[in-house]
């Protein structure tokens, strides 16, 4: 794999339940819309996104689309295979407030979590994934999160209003604010945007495994 595809954003989508009733599913053209459509128009047909951040850039993009699909639209996938998207800029989880928000369109329905009179309530809220690369530093602490929750309580986009000092687990964070799902705000009897904090907590833990060179001595007096 060259060292451009190993820096590349991919995300990962598996298929979820669709019932007994249908065993297979077309694949949506995806190709050239941006994070926020592909993210929608999947999720409408039952499959689950999985973000993971591949790869570290040192500044945003000014567009975000999906460069390729594979399995390639029109093809039949059934409950259990996994479709790959791969983006055209590495790191962008790391600019979501300032290259992806943006494109998502008007918010002007948007409310502060702190004045909505009726706020997000959390259905499905995943913890964030420890990332592996960071038990070297023995890294313990806490990436600061938002959600943009539509009107229908879907997640629009996430963002780290106070970072870890860490990409990699900030990354981790808005992956995981990114799979949330909420029941909608409500303001004045009217369905509103919020953004819904989630702070991320990372505790370390220490791999209890003893080395190979240790070996397991057999108690004399049990039987053998």
């Amino acid at each position: 794999m060259s060292r451009k595809l190993t820096k590349l954003l991919a995300v990962a989508l598996t298929l979820a339940s669709v019932g007994a009733a249908a065993d297979s599913l077309s694949v949506p053209a995806l190709v050239g819309q941006d994070i926020y459509h592909a993210h929608r128009a999947l999720r409408k047909l039952g499959l689950v996104s999985q973000f993971e951040q591949v790869g570290v850039d040192t500044s945003p993009a000014s567009l975000f689309v999906v460069a390729s699909q594979a399995p390639d639209s029109g093809s039949q996938a059934r409950p259990g295979d996994t479709i790959v998207l791969t983006f055209n800029h590495p790191g962008m989880l790391r600019y979501w407030n300032s290259s992806v928000v943006p494109l998502l369109g008007d918010f002007g329905n948007t409310v502060s979590f702190y004045k909505v009179q009726k706020p997000p309530q959390p259905i499905v809220v995943e913890p964030a994934g420890y990332p592996a690369e960071l038990k070297q530093y023995n890294f313990s602490g806490t990436a600061e999160a938002e959600a943009l929750v539509d009107f229908d309580g879907t997640v629009l986009a996430a963002r780290i209003v106070r970072s870890s000092g860490y990409a990699a687990a900030d990354s981790s964070a808005c992956a995981s604010a990114l799979r949330g799902s909420f029941a909608p705000a409500e303001h004045y009897e009217r369905p509103v945007r919020v953004w819904f904090p989630l702070p991320y907590h990372f505790q370390f833990k220490e791999d209890k495994v003893l080395p190979s060179s240790v070996r397991q001595v057999r108690d004399p007096t049990e039987p053998p």
